[in-house]
């Protein structure tokens, strides 16, 4: 069994892949890598365009294991016609996903990004309105890992977190969850609202300006999922009329996010460059999962941790 190793792994990363699979393992440079190549392998780590070409030949491509959580960069189409199994990167990044978004949160309730500004300017200032987390409310649309994860270590800090998701069902370290459908008249319960919703169809531009003008006026948005689940103009208009507080944002409709967003120049705004994601423990959960999928795939069985549904894109 041939199998091509796209991402950048350590040696220790690499010698435990080996010793687990017993397989023909092939670090691979993406950039010197032809789709002829690829078409070799039975199993790819890691994605590379090039893969949309070997599909087209005679090829060995049997399982993709992704080494990214979302697939909307992809060709669901393309890969679900030549029935490869693809396994996700879901969860390996949502303890420093959430630990990134009580960051934002704390930020702003405690004006660290300001004070930050200041310091840069040599001056000694402090805002009127520190305040804690302790008793705040926070809405996550989204109860996956990073939602749960979030929820977590919300509870450390004395807060209540409610979950949206497609049906309301329960879901653990949430105090209540609710279905998509409800999202317009929650909105202006809560103190935050964090999105870390993939994107699909069914989330393409959710927020939009009804939800909004729905949020309460010192309500703060959290963006770690998808920018284009937000209708970006309508974010940016709530924020010039302060019908929101405030966004922590580190996904954008179009990446990098323009020179010329307004954006930049809001003080209300934290930009983090799509980084949310990014963790040394990233790559050992990854290959985590793949070591889990590993032996069902040997015995003929599909994978089933973080096995892409091609009907749900997720």
């Amino acid at each position: 069994m041939k199998i091509a190793v796209l991402p950048q792994l350590n040696e220790a990363q690499f010698k435990l892949l080996q010793s687990k699979t017993q397989a023909d393992l092939v670090e691979i440079n993406e950039s010197e890598i032809t789709a002829a190549d690829l078409a070799q392998f039975e199993i790819i780590l890691g994605w590379s365009d090039k893969i949309v070409d070997a599909l087209t030949m005679d090829h060995s491509i049997k399982w993709i294991q992704l080494w990214m959580v979302g697939v909307d960069s992809i060709p669901l189409d393309e890969l679900a016609e030549h029935e490869i199994i693809i396994t996700t990167a879901k969860g390996a990044n949502a303890p420093n996903i959430a630990q990134q978004i009580v960051g934002y949160l704390i930020m702003f309730t405690r004006h660290l990004h300001t004070s930050r500004d200041y310091q840069m300017k040599h001056q000694w200032e402090r805002p009127a309105d520190y305040g804690e987390l302790t008793g705040k409310k926070a809405l996550s649309i989204g109860t996956g890992e990073i939602g749960q994860a979030f929820a977590k270590i919300a509870q450390a800090f004395d807060m209540t977190v409610d979950g949206v998701n497609r049906t309301g069902h329960a879901v653990d370290f949430f105090n209540h969850c609710y279905a998509i459908a409800e999202l317009d008249s929650l909105l202006g319960q809560y103190d935050y609202i964090i999105n870390s919703l993939p994107h699909t169809p069914a989330t393409d531009k959710l927020f939009a300006e009804k939800q909004f003008n729905a949020m309460a006026n010192e309500a703060i948005f959290i963006n770690v999922g998808r920018g284009k689940s937000v209708d970006e103009k309508a974010m940016i208009q709530a924020l010039l009329n302060n019908e929101i507080k405030g966004a922590g944002l580190d996904v954008f409709e179009v990446e990098p996010l323009p020179a010329n967003s307004p954006l930049w120049d809001m003080k209300n705004v934290i930009i983090t460059p799509h980084r949310a994601g990014i963790s040394d423990f990233y790559s050992p959960r990854i290959i985590d999962i793949f070591l889990e999928n590993f032996p069902l795939y040997q015995q003929g069985k599909m994978p089933t941790v973080n096995l892409l549904d091609y009907q749900r894109g997720y």
